[in-house]
């Protein structure tokens, strides 16, 4: 089994990109693959307005508590199971990303509800200490793990004594030849080029 934990902006463009390619090589191994999505946040995050020189100081204050609210809108969507979490995210990800629509309590309950959240339970959690303190636990995370960037994922082997693995390029076939080192084929037929995996620069053991 292989344990992946991959660090996420939820407001990033390359982050949702990241979730994708992991839940691809996910259905393509079928209960050998496990997977969370760690939100982090800084105000250095690189795919993020926060991080433009060229926004004022309010408006990157402003951007900042937006960005940590959403974190604490899918810590408390989490509370409800890993799936339901989850498909949160990335329902709340193609409004804003894909759909241009504007962050808003309005559209955070409609999400909410499209996805099956106990919507009572969630507008409590979404403002309680306990989803403060579960992102911190997340932020605890990446330091422990030497994650600084969004979009970075680290990955286990369960079935092995080895020091886990950081992806700094978490693409599908980067993922899926890391996947093929451990012994773990995915069903795709896609044929995965080997001969630059020991010298990749965005590999690193932890």
């Amino acid at each position: 089994m292989l344990e992946v934990y991959l660090f996420v902006n939820p407001l990033g463009g390359k982050c949702m990109s990241s979730e994708q390619n992991i839940i691809k090589l996910a259905n393509e191994l079928p209960d050998q693959l496990s997977y969370q999505f760690v939100p982090m946040l800084s105000m250095q995050l690189n795919d993020s307005p926060i991080a433009s020189n060229t926004v004022s100081l309010t408006d990157r204050n402003q951007t900042f508590a937006q960005h940590y609210q959403t974190v604490l809108d899918y810590k408390a969507a989490l509370f409800q199971g890993k799936k339901r979490g989850r498909q949160f995210l990335l329902e709340l990800q193609g409004a804003l990303l894909k759909a241009g629509q504007q962050y808003s309590d309005s559209l955070v309950q409609g999400v909410a509800k499209t996805v099956n959240l106990d919507l009572e339970m969630f507008l409590e959690d979404r403002q309680s200490n306990l989803a403060k303190r579960a992102f911190k636990a997340d932020q605890r995370l990446a330091a422990e793990m030497k994650v600084e960037h969004a979009s970075t994922a680290v990955i286990y082997n369960a079935l092995s004594d080895e020091s886990g693995l950081r992806v700094d390029d978490v693409s599908y076939p980067v993922l899926r030849e890391v996947c093929e080192r451990q012994g773990f084929t995915p069903t795709s037929s896609i044929q995965t080029p080997t001969s630059s995996f020991d010298n990749h620069p965005h590999l690193r053991v932890l």
